[in-house]
């Protein structure tokens, strides 16, 4: 495995880069960092080249010290090293990243797997998701209430509890430990020095042509899982999946499901690529 921290506009991000062949990068979801691809980490290079990294603001990436863009350093990573084209898998935030990477710079992306993904610009459907997503409000005011007062366990539960609340309890503590020490930077909550693009991913959803699946788990938040359900009306062409009894992050909670469902995509992929080149 290889290692490094690349220079960035008013920061830096940590980059892991394994195996050979096919480049996939797998973004990871906010109140977590690249750790949590652990095990996909080691199961996709076997035949892949790898690479996960930690947002900026997250683990060992620098904080935020000025303006940037998550597409921008991910457009970093690509040029650092010397990536033609990739297929990203994006989680939440990650999947938000992924998509606004993938309207800003189509040529550099063969594929995308968004797991409930989360994306820039986007707007309700109806008074009745409205209210759906009013109602998700409370956990994150009561969160930065807890950040403010320096509990950070206290906010990562908030956290882990939402979000991964079918893992077994080993992977929970993990997690925790994991969301606590990003907690403490709480990334998220720092305003005005992220910039997203104009216009935003969400109306620019019909504009994308590269293959695209989408992955939602039964058990995620009901506006998280609206929304997933909605973005894959808007891809032309897009595959949508439900994981039964998965939250909002699969590929923790239900794991071999999650990986059945991407290595079914990444051969299609294949057998899709060996037909265009005949």
């Amino acid at each position: 495995m290889n290692s490094q921290t690349m220079a960035v506009e008013n920061g830096s991000i940590y980059v892991e880069s394994n195996g050979s062949g096919t480049p996939i990068v797998l973004i990871h979801a906010g109140y977590l960092d690249c750790r949590m691809w652990d095990n996909q980490f080691e199961m996709l290079s076997k035949d892949n080249m790898v690479i996960r990294y930690d947002v900026r603001g997250y683990g060992r990436s620098s904080e935020l010290n000025g303006m940037y863009s998550d597409a921008k350093d991910l457009k970093n990573i690509f040029d650092n090293l010397e990536l033609k084209k990739a297929i990203l898998i994006g989680v939440s935030n990650g999947g938000r990243i992924a998509l606004d990477f993938a309207v800003e710079y189509p040529e550099f992306v063969h594929a995308l797997v968004l797991m409930d993904s989360g994306i820039s610009g986007y707007r309700p459907e109806n008074t009745e998701e409205e209210h759906i997503w009013d109602q998700f409000q409370s956990h994150e005011t009561k969160y930065n209430q807890l950040i403010k007062e320096g509990n950070f366990r206290g906010a990562a539960a908030i956290d882990v509890d939402l979000w991964t609340n079918q893992v077994p309890n080993k992977v929970r503590e993990k997690l925790l430990d994991i969301a606590t020490e990003n907690a403490r930077k709480s990334a998220r909550y720092e305003s005005g020095l992220q910039t997203y693009p104009v216009p935003p991913a969400f109306d620019r959803l019909g504009n994308l042509k590269m293959p695209v699946l989408i992955l939602v788990g039964s058990k995620d938040l009901p506006g998280s899982v609206l929304q997933g359900k909605r973005i894959h009306t808007m891809i032309g062409g897009s595959v949508l999946k439900i994981i039964e009894g998965a939250d909002h992050i699969p590929s923790l909670s239900r794991p071999d499901e999650f990986s059945k469902e991407v290595q079914n995509f990444l051969i299609r992929l294949t057998s899709s690529d060996t037909k265009s080149v005949k």
